[in-house]
């Protein structure tokens, strides 16, 4: 089946998944371009793939064909001259893959390891670049609150590659559901004032560390709960780092730290 027309109603459907309403009421996000979703489509199966008829022989996609179970997956091919409204890049490679959603709602069942906190985080790119370095760091996962940018915004989705399907994520309602894990985690906060340099801090302990919204920096609400506080050193003339790139810093210190403990 080829689709030609914008009227379709599957090409509507698939459409409605640059919205955030619709993929908040389906649970179904987008992913495109041919080599991510060849990685994501090993690690879970699609429940639709869009193919643009301008690449449908590719050799690549036909390897991407054979990997998918069409009892699970459909497979749907669109005329090339409306395939790019289905996506909000300039230049589409012209394969989208639709999943649904696969983060965790429910933190109760964390018992140990190495999380970071995203309090209010609004830029997609520094969120996806946080997932990413999540997987290079070995973090065990990554805690948003609900007023963090939309998980599943398609800008989120890029900057992550394939990653967010190898980092386990969960979605808090309220920040206070926080307070069930301080038994068992140290709650870690970045500030400027009271702090202990990361390269003194032991990252040995069960830790949940914050990272503050780019504008606002981490709230009343996760500071109060915070058990201990943290900076990253840096020049006189600098007062501030891009929210990713001091995450990255923090993870990789941690993941290092732990490294140094297990020799």
């Amino acid at each position: 089946m080829i689709v030609e027309s914008t009227d379709n109603k599957t090409y509507k459907y698939l459409k409605g998944f640059l919205n955030k309403k619709q993929r908040r009421n389906e649970e179904i996000f987008l992913i495109e371009g041919i080599k991510v979703v060849k990685e994501t489509i090993l690690e879970k199966a699609p429940l639709y793939i869009a193919i643009s008829t301008k690449i449908m022989d590719l050799e690549e996609i036909k390897e991407i064909e054979n990997l998918v179970d069409d009892s699970y997956t459909k497979i749907i091919y669109i005329k090339d001259k409306i395939f790019n409204s289905l996506t909000d890049t300039e230049n589409s490679q012209g394969i989208i893959a639709y999943y649904n959603f696969i983060h965790k709602k429910d933190i109760s069942n964390i018992k140990k390891g190495k999380f970071i906190l995203l309090d209010d985080l609004k830029d997609p790119g520094n969120l996806g670049g946080i997932i990413r370095s999540a997987e290079a760091f070995s973090i065990d996962g990554i805690i948003l609150t609900k007023e963090t940018v939309d998980l599943y915004n398609p800008k989120v989705i890029r900057s992550t590659m394939a990653s967010i399907f190898r980092v386990n994520i969960y979605i808090i309602d309220k920040k206070d559901q926080l307070l069930d894990l301080k038994d068992d985690f140290k709650i870690v906060s970045t500030a400027f004032e009271n702090s202990i340099s990361i390269y003194d801090f032991d990252f040995t302990d069960n830790i949940i560390l914050t990272i503050g919204n780019e504008a606002h920096g981490v709230s009343t609400e996760i500071f109060n709960m915070s058990s201990e506080f943290i900076k990253i050193p840096m020049s006189d003339k600098i007062n501030s780092l891009n929210a990713n790139v001091a995450a990255s810093i923090c993870m990789y210190e941690m993941d290092k730290y732990g490294k140094n403990i297990s020799k």
